[in-house]
C-alpha cells in the first residue's frame, strides 16, 4: 500500500480525498527510510517545503524524556525571561525613535531647523513612506538572513541615521533622514513578534508581547526625564559645545543603541533551535509546543505560492482594513507637546505631562495582557475593549469647554495609548500559518499601518488651531470603527473553526497517524511526517485559529 493510500486512525494522508494537504509540491525519491526500513512508495520532500527546525526536532525528538506540566511550566518561565530580557531593548529603542521628535518640537527644532508645522508634519509622511518602501523587501529579507541579524542589522543602521540628525540645517534634509530612518526601522516589530511566536503557543504569545510592548515603553519616561534635563540646561546655558538640547537627546539615543546592539549581535536566536540558554531536550520541547498548535516555527525558504495565498484569504484584508483604521489616529500622540503648549503650558512643563502618558499605556497594556490571560475573552473582544480610553479621551476632547485645561489634558493623555496595534499585528500573525504567508500577512499589515500614519497628520493642519475640534471628531470616530471590526474578524474566524472542528471529530488530530515521509538535509536523511510540512492555515484543517 502506498504513502497516499495508507489509512490511518486520524484518516489522514499527504495528497488523496483530503483537501487539507492539496497544495503540498513533493516529488517522489530514494526509496530509503531512517532503520533500514525500505518501502517502494516513500515520498522525499526538500528543506524548503518544511519547517526548518524539523530536521533537529525529529533527528532528537527519542532521545528526550517525556514533557510533563511542571516542566511546561519551568520551561515557559525560562524562555519568557530570556528571550523577554533580550528583546525587551528592542522594545525600549523602538519606543525611543517615537518619542524622540516629538520631544524635539518643543526643544528648539523649530529654531534650528528651517521648517513650518506643517513641514514638521511631513515629517511622519515621510517616515512612514520609507516604511513602505522598506516592508516587503524587509520581509523577504528578514525571512532570509534570519530575525536575529536582521534586527540587529537594522538597529546598527538606525543609530548610524539618527546620529546625523544634529546636523542638519533644512526641513528637506531632515525629510530624507526620516525617510531612511523609516527605511531601517519598518520590519523590525513583525520580525520580534514573529521571534516570540517561534517560543510561545498562540495561548501564551499574545499577552508576553503585551507585556514585551509595556515594558519598552518605559523608555518614554526616560527620554522625558532626559528631555526635562536638557530643556533646564539649555536654558541655563550648561550644555556643552553650544548645542541645543534636541541635538543631545539624539545623541543620548545613538549612545543607547549602540549599547544594545553588541548584546543582541551575540545573544539573540532565530528560533529555539539556537537559544543559547536551552539544552537539547529543552529545544525539543519549545519546538513540539508550538507543534501542537500546527502553527510553525521558521521557514527561511520563501514561498511565492504562500504569497498568491496571502492576497487571496478574506481574512488577511480584514486584518488590513483594521489595522489602517487603528492607525489612522496614531499622530494624536506625536502631537501632544504641541497640543498641551497650546494650552497654555510651558515646553518643560509639556515634557513633564508626558511622563504622564507612557506610565498610563503601560498599565493599559499590561491591563489588556491580564485579561488575555485570566478570561476567555480572547484577542478579539480583548482588542476591541482596549480602544474604550481612547474613546473617552475623545470625547473629552470635544465635550471639555476650552478654559477647562484639566480635562483637557487628561483627554490627550488617555487617548494616545493602546495595545490594540500590537495585539492586532499578534493576531494576524497567529491566526496564519506558512511561514513566507505569516511573514507577508504581518508586513502588509504594517504596510497597511504605514498608509494610515501618512495620512494621519494631514488631519493635524495649523488651521484647526487651537481647538483642532475637527481632527478630534475623526479621531473619534476612528475610535468606534476599529473595534466593530475586531468583533467582525472574530465572528468569521469563529464560523470557521466550528467548520474544523467537524473534520477533526471525523478523522481526527493524532501525530503518529500521520503520513511518514523522508527530509533529504545536506548531511542526513531524516524521517518526518505532514506535520513537519510548511503549511498554510488553508491547507491544514487542523489549525484552529485563536480568537
Amino acid at each position: 500500500m502506498s504513502t497516499n493510500e495508507k489509512p490511518s486512525r486520524a484518516g489522514s494522508s499527504l495528497v488523496g480525498d483530503d483537501n487539507s494537504y492539496k497544495d503540498v509540491n513533493v516529488s517522489p525519491g530514494p526509496p530509503t527510510l531512517l532503520n533500514d526500513q525500505t518501502t517502494n512508495n516513500v515520498q522525499v520532500v526538500h528543506e524548503g517545503e518544511t519547517d526548518d527546525t524539523s530536521a533537529f526536532y525529529n533527528k532528537y525528538k527519542d532521545t528526550v524524556g517525556e514533557l510533563t506540566p511542571e516542566m511546561e511550566k519551568k520551561l515557559t518561565r525560562k524562555n519568557f525571561w530570556h528571550l523577554m530580557v533580550q528583546t525587551w531593548w528592542v522594545a525600549f529603542l523602538i519606543h525611543l525613535d517615537k518619542s524622540t521628535l516629538s520631544s524635539a518640537s518643543t526643544m528648539g527644532i523649530f529654531k534650528d531647523v528651517k521648517m513650518t508645522k506643517d513641514e514638521y508634519n511631513d515629517l511622519f509622511i515621510v517616515f512612514y513612506a520609507g516604511y513602505l518602501v522598506a516592508l516587503w523587501p524587509g520581509s523577504y529579507l528578514s525571512q532570509r538572513i534570519g530575525h536575529k541579524y536582521f534586527i540587529t542589522g537594522s538597529l546598527a543602521l538606525w543609530a548610524l541615521i539618527l546620529g546625523v540628525h544634529p546636523a542638519v540645517k533644512t526641513g528637506r534634509q531632515l525629510m530624507a533622514l526620516r525617510f531612511l530612518l523609516g527605511l531601517t526601522e519598518s520590519q523590525i516589530v513583525p520580525s520580534t513578534a514573529v521571534l516570540h511566536q517561534a517560543f510561545f503557543d498562540y495561548k501564551r504569545s499574545p499577552w508576553i508581547q503585551m507585556l514585551w510592548w509595556a515594558s519598552g515603553s518605559f523608555a518614554n519616561v526616560l527620554l522625558t526625564m532626559i528631555a526635562y534635563k536638557l530643556i533646564l540646561d539649555d536654558k541655563a546655558g550648561a550644555l556643552p559645545g553650544g548645542l541645543s538640547s534636541w541635538k543631545w537627546l539624539h545623541f543620548v539615543c545613538v549612545i543607547l543603541t549602540f549599547m544594545v546592539f553588541v548584546p543582541l549581535l551575540i545573544w539573540l536566536p532565530n528560533s529555539p533551535v539556537d537559544a543559547k540558554w536551552l539544552s537539547v531536550e529543552e529545544k525539543v520541547h519549545t519546538i513540539a509546543l508550538i507543534r501542537r498548535t500546527h502553527s510553525g516555527v521558521r521557514n527561511s525558504t520563501f514561498r511565492w505560492d504562500q504569497v498568491r495565498e496571502c492576497f487571496t484569504d478574506p481574512k488577511t484584508w480584514l486584518f488590513i482594513t483594521h489595522m489602517f483604521f487603528n492607525e489612522l489616529p496614531n499622530n494624536t500622540s506625536q502631537q501632544i507637546p504641541l497640543l498641551i503648549v497650546g494650552f497654555g503650558f510651558t515646553p518643560a512643563e509639556s515634557a513633564l505631562f508626558n511622563i504622564v502618558k507612557p506610565l498610563w499605556g503601560s498599565a493599559l497594556v499590561i491591563g489588556t495582557a491580564a485579561m488575555l490571560f485570566w478570561t476567555d475573552l480572547g484577542m478579539g473582544y480583548s482588542c476591541a475593549i482596549s480602544y474604550i480610553p481612547c474613546l473617552i479621551g475623545g470625547i473629552i476632547e470635544l465635550a471639555s469647554p476650552w478654559n477647562n485645561k484639566v480635562a483637557l489634558v487628561v483627554g490627550t493623555q488617555i487617548s494616545t495609548f493602546k495595545p490594540s496595534y500590537l495585539l492586532a499585528l499578534s493576531w494576524a500573525g497567529l491566526a496564519t500559518t506558512g511561514y513566507t504567508k505569516r511573514m507577508v500577512t504581518m508586513s502588509t499589515c504594517v504596510v497597511s499601518a504605514a498608509v494610515a500614519n501618512m495620512i494621519a497628520p494631514e488631519f493635524w493642519k495649523e488651521k484647526y488651531k487651537p481647538r483642532y475640534a475637527l481632527p478630534w471628531a475623526f479621531m473619534t470616530a476612528f475610535w468606534t470603527i476599529s473595534p466593530l471590526l475586531c468583533v467582525i474578524i472574530r465572528l468569521y474566524l469563529q464560523r470557521e473553526n466550528k467548520r474544523r472542528a467537524v473534520l477533526i471529530d471525523e478523522k481526527g488530530d493524532y501525530e503518529e497517524d500521520a503520513a511518514r515521509m523522508n527530509l533529504e538535509t545536506s548531511s542526513e536523511v531524516v524521517q518526518i511526517n505532514d506535520w513537519d510540512l510548511d503549511l498554510t492555515d488553508r491547507q491544514n484543517k487542523k489549525f484552529i485559529y485563536p480568537l
